[in-house]
């Protein structure tokens, strides 16, 4: 699943800095994917489209995509790197084995408090340039903390009670599920793999990918409407999702909307917001 890329035209990264791959999803990788979330399920999951490339791994294509695109500039031992929001939008399903075409391009850069928020557009498309999705990421990149300088302690919250009408998913994220997604996806950033790294990066433990949460976030909604059914989805990320060595619980909530999109959010075991935002469903064609 690893792209094969055109070299960046700069390594002063710009708006309209830009990265052009080529990807083909195999059989493999997606039977993987399939299984690593449902490893994590409490209960089987349901909703996936037989023969289709789900929707999260073609975003997790797009994620690789970014970091290859800035890696020039955020290559940097001094800088920790975390996921500020993830959307994904589908033209159509993906078939396993279909060749596809990305360009990566950067489409902002500004500061964000202490850091640098990028976010880049990756568009995928046929070889004929037909159209198939495209993925925004806002990924904030900050300083590492000084050394010795301890964590900050997350807020502690009581467990929210669902709302009335929400459907809810349970998962378990172990650090072999990680280690398992790092290998999948291609994203072996320490801070995913190694306590040690990760509070190095100011973290209080291992923290989850923020990819993980929006797949698993993803497969919730497949299970409550079918994947093909979902056009766009939308992930603001409020904080990592800590995972010690007995691992974490996530709980994913939807709630559907008068104008038929899902409300979702992703709860950790405390109660803590992960990830919040909505998943826009496709309009029937007529008949």
């Amino acid at each position: 699943m690893t792209p094969t890329v055109s070299p960046a035209r700069s390594h002063d990264i710009a708006v309209g800095t830009a990265l052009t791959g080529h990807h083909l999803v195999t059989v493999q990788d997606t039977e993987a994917f399939h299984a690593l979330c449902a490893v994590a399920s409490v209960v089987p999951l349901t909703g996936t489209a037989p023969g289709s490339v789900p929707p999260a791994q073609l975003a997790s294509v797009a994620l690789r995509m970014c970091e290859q695109l800035l890696a020039p500039w955020t290559a940097r031992g001094d800088l920790v790197a975390v996921h500020g929001t993830q959307r994904l939008r589908m033209e159509r399903a993906v078939g396993v084995g279909e060749p596809l075409v990305s360009r990566a391009v950067v489409r902002s850069v500004r500061p964000l408090g202490a850091g640098t928020a990028t976010e880049v557009s990756v568009v995928f498309t046929t070889d004929d340039d037909s159209p198939v999705a495209e993925s925004v990421s806002l990924l904030v990149h900050s300083a590492r903390p000084a050394a010795g300088q301890a964590p900050t302690a997350a807020r502690p919250a009581m467990p929210p009670t669902a709302p009335e009408g929400a459907q809810c998913s349970s998962y378990t994220v172990t650090r072999e599920l990680v280690r398992r997604y790092a290998e999948i996806s291609g994203d072996h950033n320490p801070i995913h793999l190694s306590p040690q790294a990760a509070r190095a990066g100011g973290f209080e433990d291992l923290i989850a990918h923020g990819m993980l949460t929006f797949a698993l976030v993803a497969h919730h909604v497949a299970a409550a409407v079918g994947e093909t059914a979902c056009s766009d989805l939308l992930l603001r990320f409020s904080r990592p999702l800590t995972v010690p060595a007995e691992g974490a619980a996530l709980t994913v909530r939807g709630l559907p909307a008068a104008d038929g999109s899902h409300a979702v959010t992703a709860v950790d075991g405390a109660g803590l917001l992960v990830a919040g935002g909505r998943a826009a469903l496709r309009t029937p064609r007529p008949e």
